[in-house]
């Protein structure tokens, strides 16, 4: 537990001192807002319950003791007295901008430096938490990973990917089990080569996470290929920053037609949080709409397009394999890009989409 060895208050606020060392800063609306009595947070949702518009500007502190494991302070107004685990205190100890950052820090790579293919078995992540928590922290770390073992039936393949979330419904459906029969106007349902991508450029919170299971395939070719975006985007940093700038500031547009809808959303290849970190890449050369930018500009987004593409493209930055039945693919489509060698032959995938926020809830619950 964390243990402190001064409080001092003033006018504006509480200074804590860490017996540990440092000092932290809490100015007395911060304390009083995220209070942990039960006026103030609801025991059971965790929703706060405070009215923190309704708070006189000139609140402070009466009386701030230490009672065990937290503070507890009075306050001027007489209000309610507030109580503070230290735990929590500890956790906001540095002000910083807000952050919703998981643990698990990713590692970027490229086709030497992958190692092996990250990969879990499914009987494993079907079993209990731990072998879940271990496939979806590969994923975290390498935006991709593979469940060996899983029986080549949509049964389940379903039953695995409701072991993240539940699954989003598309335009493709739910829980979809298709081949090259052009039952939707997308060239993933063709025999045709797929170049690196992303998946739903035209939706405005395009799909986090995506799952697909080969269950049978009679044919040749059709080899998978997994691209590492956010390597792309850290060796576009340090070698063309110009680039890098422009792709994380031109809104490009992305578009679906068919199947009875006009889909359209625009963002940045690289798009960044409030903090300035790349938290999505979003591309796809297939569903980009049309759009024009003043001459210079719109020579400096081919420009940086090209260079990414080319890169997205470059072997040495592919991991490539070509799936069998029992190797059901979980990849993070915020992250990496995915396409796929032309083929020839009898191909049937099943799959499912996943919000990316549901992806990262399971990990943080696993982790906590």
């Amino acid at each position: 537990m964390p243990a402190v060895r001064a409080l001092t208050p003033d006018a504006a606020g509480l200074t804590l001192e860490w017996a540990a060392g440092g000092s932290s800063r809490f100015p007395w609306l911060w304390l009083k807002d995220h209070g942990h009595d039960e006026e103030t947070l609801h025991p059971v949702t965790q929703q706060r319950q405070l009215f923190t518009a309704a708070l006189p500007a000139d609140l402070k502190g009466s009386t701030v003791r230490q009672d065990g494991d937290a503070i507890e302070i009075t306050w001027n107004d007489g209000g309610r007295p507030s109580r503070l685990p230290l735990a929590f205190l500890a956790q906001h100890r540095t002000a910083a901008p807000a952050s919703i950052q998981g643990a698990v820090v990713p590692r970027l790579w490229d086709a030497a430096g992958l190692g092996e293919t990250p990969a879990v078995a499914y009987e494993r992540i079907m079993a209990d938490d731990a072998g879940l928590k271990d496939w979806l922290t590969l994923i975290a770390q390498r935006g991709f990973a593979i469940a060996s073992g899983t029986p080549a039936t949509t049964e389940a393949t379903e039953a695995l990917i409701r072991r993240v979330g539940y699954i989003r419904e598309t335009i493709f459906g739910g829980f979809y089990d298709f081949t090259a029969d052009l039952s939707k106007a997308d060239t993933a349902y063709t025999t045709l080569e797929l170049r690196p991508h992303t998946d739903g450029t035209y939706a405005h919170d395009a799909p986090g996470l995506q799952l697909l299971h080969c269950l049978s395939f009679e044919g040749t070719g059709g080899e998978s290929v997994i691209v590492d975006g956010f390597a792309i985007a850290e060796r576009l940093r340090q070698e063309a920053p110009q680039h890098y700038a422009t792709l994380s500031l031109v809104a490009v547009p992305g578009q679906y037609i068919g199947d009875d809808v006009h889909l359209m959303a625009a963002r940045p290849v690289l798009r960044h949080d409030h903090a300035g970190r790349l938290v999505q890449v979003s591309f796809n050369n297939y569903d980009r709409a049309p759009f024009l930018l003043p001459e210079a500009e719109m020579r400096a987004f081919y420009a940086a397009l090209t260079a990414f593409d080319r890169l997205a493209n470059d072997p040495a930055l592919q991991w490539r394999h070509r799936l069998a039945p029992g190797e059901a693919l979980l990849f993070d489509n915020w992250r990496v890009l995915h396409g796929r060698a032309a083929y020839e032959g009898m191909r049937r995938l099943c799959g499912a989409y996943l919000n990316h926020e549901d992806f990262e809830s399971r990990l943080r619950l696993l982790s906590a």
